[in-house]
């Protein structure tokens, strides 16, 4: 591939704002089929969330803002409260994730073809790659958001519009309803942009001031939700962060910035490793480039960044923030490969290019592959000892039904039976320690929890009293019902868990 601006008519479907949309949304469909036809068990973080959403609201908890609840509600609305919706949430807000970034790419690399494969690239990042179809949900909407308001805000640098500094700013809202972290990003936006004097001209104090105006209509819902519970955000997510911990400040801050270190390792393979080997001349300063320098939207890129990571690297050293991980770093290296395709673009490599383009789809094979065996043989050697996603919630339906929970108040022991329960029983309410219930009290009312995989030895009203997070007034006897695993070859009965179910008295002050 060469560097040369070439007509759109010629231009490959695939390297165009549609086709990126369109591959990057079959990629997640067939990742939904897969999932959703093997089982429908919800895992981690989509369990939680399917409790928390059994009613539409303003917000649902101080450690998270509510838009991923909202989108989650509007799907499950179609789909019910199964894994279906909440793989359309995630792989929806994916493909609109990937044609933003691949149009922030159009700008920064000459060769559509190129931005298209800077795009679909991001697949080999592991948190991308691999993990967004394990778990993830409130990470997505932030990338989205993030690739979003990207865009909009170097659109209207580029035009001067104030269209699209209210676009800007409603993107900025919807990062906010997304994570608290969001607002880092905007920040480094707006450090990159004063940095860099060809940026610095083109701001318009007019659009800026239509930014917060449009952020805070759409974050307005939420921070009515806010301020009617009060004060609480702060000391939530103080302790989520980890600053409440006994040790010193200096401790907690070499932690953190050690934690943020190697999650900017970690988040960076297999891309960045992948072309170290592959252009390698370009690093060991062997190749001379075609082009002296990036462009303008390349660099502004290459300069948020940057600020991101120093913006997280200092608020860790004044908060003491030791809750960082891998997973987290979205934000912070979400342009990174725009920048990277738009510095080695300038030394005009070719076959690298296709060598890139087949370590892509050969990692993308593999990460689709390497899914079923947990699906069809789901064992310790393939999935490892939760292998939660095949856990036999299907067998309690019957049961459960003709003790006659289907309608009533069901009391989980975890989030991940909770969210289960809601798949079996759409119309029960479903309550954990964790999740109060926002619905109605019923009639009846069950607690379920989960024993393992070892038949029960003690007494039902033992094993139930010891198992109880709350304090029933009139503990009652418990059934055991189980649930077989299926494997592809292994007869049935190879793997058992158990479930204990005691019914209360509705009165009781834990089911009301």
């Amino acid at each position: 591939m060469t560097s040369d601006t070439r007509d759109i008519s010629r231009t490959p479907f695939y390297a165009t704002p549609l086709g990126v949309w369109a591959i990057v949304a079959l990629w997640g469909l067939s990742h939904l089929l897969l999932r959703a036809l093997s089982t429908p068990v919800l895992g981690t973080d989509d369990m939680f969330e399917n409790v928390l959403v059994q009613t539409l609201q303003p917000g649902y908890m101080l450690r998270q803002p509510p838009l991923y609840e909202w989108l989650l509600w509007s799907a499950q609305q179609v789909f019910g409260p199964t894994i279906r919706a909440a793989l359309a949430v995630k792989y929806g807000l994916i493909s609109i994730a990937a044609l933003f970034l691949f149009l922030i790419a159009r700008k920064a690399i000459a060769d559509p073809r190129l931005a298209a494969l800077c795009a679909f690239s991001y697949s080999l990042f592991y948190q991308f790659g691999w993990n967004l179809h394990e778990g993830v949900t409130h990470t997505v909407v932030l990338t989205t958001a993030c690739a979003m308001s990207a865009f909009f805000f170097i659109k209207a640098l580029e035009t001067g519009r104030l269209g699209f500094y209210l676009l800007f700013g409603a993107a900025a809202g919807a990062g906010l309803l997304g994570k608290h972290s969001y607002p880092l990003f905007v920040l480094a936006l707006l450090l990159a942009t004063l940095s860099d004097p060809a940026w610095r001209s083109r701001l318009r104090l007019a659009g800026l001031l239509l930014v917060p105006v449009a952020m805070a209509l759409v974050y307005s819902p939420y921070a009515w939700w806010i301020l009617s519970e009060g004060l609480k955000l702060l000391s939530s997510v103080s302790d989520t962060m980890g600053v409440t911990a006994e040790t010193s400040h200096l401790a907690r801050a070499g932690e953190g910035l050690g934690k943020l270190a190697f999650g900017l390792l970690g988040f960076s393979v297999p891309l960045v490793p992948v072309l170290l080997v592959l252009f390698w001349p370009r690093y060991l300063g062997r190749k001379d480039p075609v082009v002296p320098k990036v462009n303008d939207v390349a660099r502004l890129c290459g300069r948020t960044v940057l600020a991101m990571i120093f913006l997280t690297a200092l608020l860790i050293a004044v908060t003491g923030a030791t809750y960082v991980k891998e997973r987290h770093m979205h934000p912070l290296l979400i342009l990174l490969p725009i920048v990277l395709f738009a510095d080695l673009e300038r030394f005009g490599f070719q076959k690298q290019w296709r060598w890139l383009g087949a370590v892509l789809l050969a990692f993308v094979a593999v990460a689709f592959l390497a899914r079923v065996p947990g699906l069809l043989a789901p064992d310790r050697f393939w999935c490892g000892g939760n292998c939660r996603h095949m856990k036999p919630y299907a067998d309690l339906s019957v049961p459960l039904k003709d003790l006659g929970a289907e309608k009533a108040t069901l009391i989980a022991d975890t989030g991940y039976t909770g969210g289960n329960l809601r798949v079996l029983f759409p119309e029960a309410r479903v309550v954990t320690k964790a999740i109060p219930a926002s619905t109605p009290a019923r009639d009846r009312c069950f607690f379920v929890w989960e024993e393992g995989e070892e038949r029960p030895v003690a007494s039902p009203q033992e094993r139930f009293i010891r198992n109880a997070f709350w304090e029933a007034s009139t503990p009652l006897s418990a059934t055991y019902l189980s649930g077989a695993w299926p494997h592809l070859f292994k007869e049935t009965g190879w793997r058992t868990t158990w479930w204990g179910v005691a019914e209360i008295d509705p009165e009781d002050p834990i089911c009301r």
